[in-house]
Parts: structure tokens; C-alpha cells; sequence
């Protein structure tokens, strides 16, 4: 019984409470719906397998249409509908039973199937945040009037060279939380002549590099280390970032080397910077630079454009793939979809290079011949694999080769 308890104990522990408490929510909006419609057996255990198909399919309007959502919202997108039906599905698997939205078969029904895709398909193009240039923070850096202040031009840019996300450096809503937790001071480090510079040396800023330690991350790597040069700007350089944050935190009564890297003080209150706030001072910028200079309208800024900035300055300063892939901790190509192909620059030359080569020869295909006394033909003779009803003698015998072929 204890061995069941643990297992069990595990098994939670594998997911995250955000992932609990949204099966819980779509479990809660799934016992609404069935009262409403008259329904008690939630779990649907007489009910033929193209039933609960069709039941889920009418559930999955109601989560479309919003009505289990507050007044905001008019309309679910595809994505939280599917999500939902995915969530009430595992719930008749923990309770033992077969999963709903599968035929008979065993696939996925194909009405459901077909009813997701059309909500797809009716979903408004998805609107990603822009990337912000390293313009944005270098202005960002001149407006330092509060240690508020301070603090946000520090985490942005340390998050630019590093291609922070969110939730590693800042208070997040909840509703954005994953397992990854914010870097403490501890995870910084720096080194000058390849010896370890502590954060109390006098003149930090001048080490020759910055290592940052993500000791817990979405893609459940652990204590992945990832190390910057000093880029040699006055401002724009992710070890004087790296040292003014390390310097301020420390200089905070009762700090730690688990000290979260968000923290400040603002009045005597100790704080931790919040997204938003990021998100307004950088809409803040980017409505003072201009939207004609940087083709973005503020609104179109939120924390994912720091990460985003972070994958085109490396694609743009024609750093190699693998690059941009170890640095922004991407496991795959979907750091791909931070880089933005509208920015004018992302085409630099690309147009003088397709001139290169006006004019190339295909070289013919190449036509493989089989002779017709190859033994590889299928059906001949001597192919003991593939011959079917040959004709003749077949005996070994005559399958051999004679010594008069060799001579």
C-alpha cells in the first residue's frame, strides 16, 4: 500500500501545479455542461463510443462560445478548446476509464478531429510580439531615475545577451509559470583571467566574462551554464549588466546568495520586478524612439520581444545556428519563430547573392541498368528470394554457375 502511495506521489510530482490546476478547471467546466444538458454519468459509462464523441464535440462548442469564460471574452481560440478536451480526457483516464475522443479503432475521432481544425482554421492569424532591437535597451539605460528603474535596465539587458525568458528573471502571473524558477545570485558568476571573481571585488564590471547557471529550465535540462564575453560597449555589455545587478542586490541589507535576481528596494519595501512592468517601461521606449525609426507600435511589445531581440541580434551578427541555439537554450529549430523575417535587415544581401549564379546546368539523372542476366532481377532463376514459378529447371544444380563461365 505504501509502494501505491508513492507512486502516486510521483506521479503528481511529474506535473506541474499549473497543469493540475487546469484539468481540474476543464473537469469542473465538463460536470457544468453535463448538468446542463441533463446528464449525470460525467464519466459516460454506457454510453456507445460515437456517443461520447459527439457529446465532446457539443462541449467543445461550449468552450468555443465562451460560456463557461468571464464578459471579456466572446470567443476561445483553438488552442484553450483543445486543451480542454486533452484535460477531460486524462480525467476519464485517471478514473479508469477509455479515452472518449477515440473511435473504435483506437485513432482519434475524426468528427472531433474535424471540428478542432475548423475552429483553426477561423482563428485570426497569431500575433507575435516583435523583437526589439539592441537600440531599445542602450535608450532604456539613459532613463535611470528610480531604483525601479535600475533594476529594469539591468534584467533587460542581462536578458538580451542571454535570452532570458520571463519567467527566469521576473514575477510572473501564475497563469505563465512553468518549472522554471528565477536565477539567484549564486547562479552568477565571473571570471577575470580564468580565475573566479567574487561580486564584492571593486571592480567587477572589468572581468573578462559572465556565466549564467539555469539550474532549473522549461525543457528540464538542469544547471545548464552559459557563459558571455564582455562585449566591450560601455553600456551595452552583458558582464556591466551583470555586475550593476550582482552590486545593487548586494548592497541590500539581509541578501543572500539565494536572493532572487528580480529584487529591489523601493521606499524600504523589498520587491521583486513584475513582467509588467518591464512590458510598460519598454513600450515607454519604443513609443519615444518612434514607431516610423523602428516599425513597432508599442503595443506589439511585450517580454517575449526581449528573447525574440536576443535571437535576431545573434542571427543578424551572422552568428552559426548551433550558436543561437546553445545560447537562447533552444533544444530544437523553434527558435526559428523568434526570428522575425519582416525586419528589413533579416534580407541583408540576400538579393546580391541570388545574383551570384544567373545561370547553372542541371546534370541528368541518373538511370540505373540492369542487365538481363543479372541475378538481382526479381523473378530470376538464380534469385532464390524472389523467383516465383520460373520456368525450367530450378534444381541447384542448375542455379549454379558453370566452370565454363569462369574459363
Amino acid at each position: 500500500m505504501a509502494d501505491c502511495v508513492a507512486a502516486e506521489v510521483a506521479r503528481e510530482s511529474a506535473v506541474q501545479r499549473k497543469t493540475h490546476k487546469d484539468q481540474a478547471r476543464s473537469w469542473d467546466r465538463w460536470t457544468t455542461y453535463c448538468g446542463w444538458i441533463g446528464l449525470g454519468d460525467t464519466l459516460l459509462n454506457d454510453f456507445p463510443r460515437s456517443a461520447k464523441i459527439k457529446l465532446l464535440g457539443a462541449f467543445a462548442v461550449a468552450m468555443r462560445e465562451a460560456r463557461f469564460s468571464g464578459p471579456s471574452y466572446d470567443r476561445l481560440a483553438h488552442g484553450s478548446v483543445a486543451s480542454s478536451i486533452s484535460h477531460v480526457c486524462q480525467t476519464f483516464r485517471e478514473h479508469g476509464r477509455p479515452n472518449p475522443s477515440l473511435d473504435d479503432d483506437g485513432k482519434p475521432g475524426f468528427l472531433l478531429q474535424r471540428e478542432l481544425r475548423s475552429f483553426k482554421k477561423a482563428d485570426p492569424a497569431e500575433k507575435h510580439q516583435k523583437a526589439i532591437p539592441m537600440s531599445v535597451i542602450s535608450t532604456l539605460a539613459k532613463q535611470q531615475l528610480s531604483e525601479l528603474d535600475r533594476a529594469i535596465v539591468q534584467l533587460t539587458g542581462l536578458g538580451i545577451f542571454f535570452a532570458f525568458r520571463s519567467c527566469e528573471y521576473l514575477e510572473v502571473p501564475y497563469a505563465e509559470h512553468g518549472q522554471t524558477e528565477i536565477l539567484r545570485l549564486r547562479n552568477i558568476r565571473f571570471f577575470k583571467d580564468g580565475e573566479l571573481v567574487q561580486h564584492s571585488h571593486p571592480e567587477l564590471e572589468f572581468a573578462d566574462c559572465v556565466s549564467l547557471t539555469f539550474e532549473r529550465q522549461k525543457r528540464e535540462e538542469k544547471n545548464d551554464t552559459v557563459t558571455q564575453e564582455a562585449s566591450g560597449d560601455s553600456v551595452l555589455c552583458p558582464v556591466r549588466f551583470a555586475a550593476g545587478l550582482a552590486r545593487r542586490i548586494r548592497s541590500y541589507p539581509d541578501t543572500t546568495s539565494n536572493t532572487k535576481i528580480s529584487t529591489y528596494i523601493s521606499n524600504g519595501t523589498v520587491g521583486n520586478v513584475k513582467s509588467v512592468q518591464v512590458i510598460n517601461a519598454l513600450r515607454d521606449v519604443v513609443g519615444a524612439i518612434g514607431e516610423t525609426r523602428l516599425g513597432i507600435a508599442k503595443e506589439e511589445v511585450g517580454t517575449h520581444s526581449i528573447r525574440s531581440g536576443a535571437a535576431m541580434a545573434m542571427y543578424l551578427g551572422e552568428c552559426p545556428v548551433y550558436t543561437v541555439m546553445l545560447i537562447g537554450r533552444w533544444s530544437s529549430d523553434a527558435f526559428l519563430r523568434y526570428i522575425r523575417k519582416q525586419v528589413m535587415e533579416f534580407s541583408h544581401n540576400v538579393s546580391k547573392k541570388m545574383l551570384k549564379f544567373q545561370n547553372y546546368r542541371h546534370i541528368p539523372n541518373f538511370e540505373h541498368q540492369i542487365q538481363n542476366n543479372d541475378p538481382r532481377v526479381r523473378n530470376d532463376p538464380n534469385n532464390s528470394e524472389t523467383r516465383r514459378n520460373v520456368s525450367g529447371d530450378t534444381s541447384r544444380r542448375a542455379r549454379l554457375p558453370s566452370f565454363a563461365q569462369f574459363s
